[in-house]
């Protein structure tokens, strides 16, 4: 094969793009159960906080003509007729215009106060005016915002009850394989141990995405066939993970080229090449090959790229950083590879290590704390190159 002409990952993504439109609905959720969706617009602040003023800080709210003319004797004063205690946020009495500072006063046991020789009294002091904290009409939280526990609390402060979300998109995942059987299940010889689900289901989570796992799917073409058909009316999105390949029970590029537009098969990034990119019944389906890397990668890169221009969001970006390889990491140069790295410390400089390659080495990688991914047509890395590492942690 000439894996020189495989689609790189943004063109497989563009041409994706090209081919379909996503075209997500707005919903309305109690604000409570808002955090993790997307903001379809702008939302504003119903009313004023404070509704007409507050205490700035703890204290007693006082007139300032008392004060006019110096600092009167305080020891008869009443709570209630001279002063009132305002404390932090409180409203008070509108015939009192100034607070003074709990830490300035003393109130005495026969009854008055005394305050500090040197306390200084202006006007108006620590009294936060109408609207000082939030006003009517401000912009609380802007469209295309992830929902998140601070923005629901502004949000609540601003008298949002209810919020306009961008509609989750529903992403089916279809693990197939007739050597699969359910995670909590103890394997016997030839059988193995259905993990992608949980990995899919937790990574569209954090996505944004609403997962919808379907049971194991043998290799039977028929089956293959009757469960896409499920996924594609019950999703937004679809995933069918394994027989990507040219196994001998690998259909589901022809299942693919059958039922819609298979617009690639095949991208020059591994783990993970033989990925199916299609369009069926104006949905994207995506088949990601079934080794646990593989699966982790396309659900990476692709699918979270999906996800995003769903929701109408840029992809986020992880923290990076600057490492020394601790051995040489081979890449071949036709592809850009994603390697599982582990990150240490020492005197300020970080060092990566690859993780063994085989499926041992792929199982123990899941756990890393980075990944590497290598430039197409660089090729190899030797031990003490400096790499850019994705912070997994």
């Amino acid at each position: 094969m000439d894996f020189s002409k495989l689609k790189k990952r943004k063109e497989a993504m563009d041409l994706l793009l090209e081919n379909w439109a996503p075209q997500p609905e707005t919903e309305f959720v109690e604000l409570e159960d808002a955090e993790g969706y997307v903001l379809a617009e702008n939302q504003y602040a119903a009313f004023s906080i404070p509704v007409v003023r507050a205490s700035g800080m703890d204290g007693i709210a006082v007139r300032y003509d008392d004060f006019a003319e110096g600092i009167p004797d305080t020891s008869g004063w009443i709570e209630g007729r001279e002063y009132v205690r305002a404390d932090t946020g409180d409203d008070f009495d509108d015939a009192y215009d100034t607070v003074i500072p709990i830490e300035r006063i003393t109130i005495l046991e026969q009854g008055g106060l005394s305050l500090d020789a040197d306390v200084k009294i202006e006007k108006g002091m620590h009294v936060l005016g109408k609207g000082s904290m939030l006003w009517e009409g401000q912009l609380l939280s802007e469209k295309g915002t992830r929902l998140q526990g601070r923005h629901l609390a502004a949000l609540a402060s601003g008298g949002v009850q209810k919020v306009p979300v961008i509609q989750k998109p529903r992403v089916g995942f279809i693990p197939t394989g007739s050597e699969l059987i359910p995670a909590g299940t103890m394997p016997r010889r030839g059988q193995n141990i259905d993990s992608n689900s949980i990995l899919a289901k937790s990574m569209l989570r954090e996505m944004g995405a609403e997962p919808i796992c379907y049971p194991i799917v043998k290799d039977r073409q028929d089956e293959l066939s009757q469960a896409l058909d499920k996924a594609l009316s019950e999703c937004d999105i679809v995933i069918i993970n394994a027989g990507s390949s040219k196994g001998k029970e690998d259909f589901n590029t022809r299942l693919l080229r059958s039922k819609g537009k298979l617009l690639c098969h095949g991208v020059a990034a591994v783990p993970g090449r033989p990925m199916g990119v299609a369009v069926i019944e104006g949905k994207a389906v995506i088949n990601i090959p079934g080794p646990s890397m593989a699966a982790f990668y396309g659900l990476d890169w692709m699918i979270h790229s999906i996800v995003c221009k769903w929701l109408g969001i840029p992809l986020p970006k992880r923290p990076v950083v600057q490492a020394e390889l601790e051995e040489d990491l081979s890449a071949p140069p036709f592809f850009e590879r994603m390697a599982f790295v582990e990150l240490s410390e020492r005197d300020g400089k970080y060092f990566a290590r690859p993780h063994e390659r085989g499926e041992k080495g792929r199982r123990h990688a899941m756990s890393s704390d980075g990944i590497f991914v290598s430039s197409l047509g660089k090729g190899g890395l030797k031990k003490g190159e400096i790499i850019e590492v994705e912070w997994l942690g």
